[in-house]
Order: C-alpha cells, then sequence, then structure tokens
C-alpha cells in the first residue's frame, strides 16, 4: 500500500511557495495514510476480522470521499486503488 494519493498539480506555475506548500502537503498526506493504515491494520489484528474493519473504513471512505470530491472522482480513486493491489 506504499502509494500516495495522486493530486493533480499541473495548474499550480512555478512560484516557490506554491510547489512548498503543496510539498508540506503532500508530506502530510503520507503520514496520515501511514498512521491510518498502521491503525487499521492493529485493529484488524485486535479485533480477529479484517473484513470488519475494512469494511467499515471502505464505507466510511466511500462515503465521505463522495462528499468531499464528487461520485466519479470517488470511483476514480477506488479504482485506482484497487489497480494498485492488483499490480503488487
Amino acid at each position: 500500500m506504499g502509494q500516495i494519493v495522486k493530486l493533480n498539480f499541473s495548474n499550480v506555475n512555478n512560484n516557490r511557495n506554491i510547489i512548498y506548500e503543496y510539498k508540506v502537503y503532500e508530506q502530510k498526506l503520507i503520514r496520515i495514510r501511514d498512521d491510518i493504515e498502521d491503525y487499521l491494520c492493529q485493529a484488524s489484528v485486535n479485533e480477529k476480522d479484517e473484513l470488519a474493519v475494512a469494511l467499515a473504513a471502505g464505507r466510511f471512505a466511500a462515503m465521505k470521499l463522495a462528499q468531499l470530491t464528487g461520485e466519479a472522482d470517488t470511483k476514480e480513486f477506488f479504482q485506482d486503488c484497487i489497480k494498485t493491489t492488483l499490480s503488487n
């Protein structure tokens, strides 16, 4: 699960402050992703139920992403996640 969320920064000009802010944000996304994945793995072990934890996390993610980014982008995100999993 080493992939980071892909963000489209193609419309960003070469302003150093903007590029720096996006780099900082990218590092924040990586940290949060890793922390949440560690927590979910530990919850799976503690509960002895990977499916229940995955369903709960997936449901939260799907509902929240649909609210924040819309249905099409959410579906595309999940398709990218599935492709990443199948290619590993």
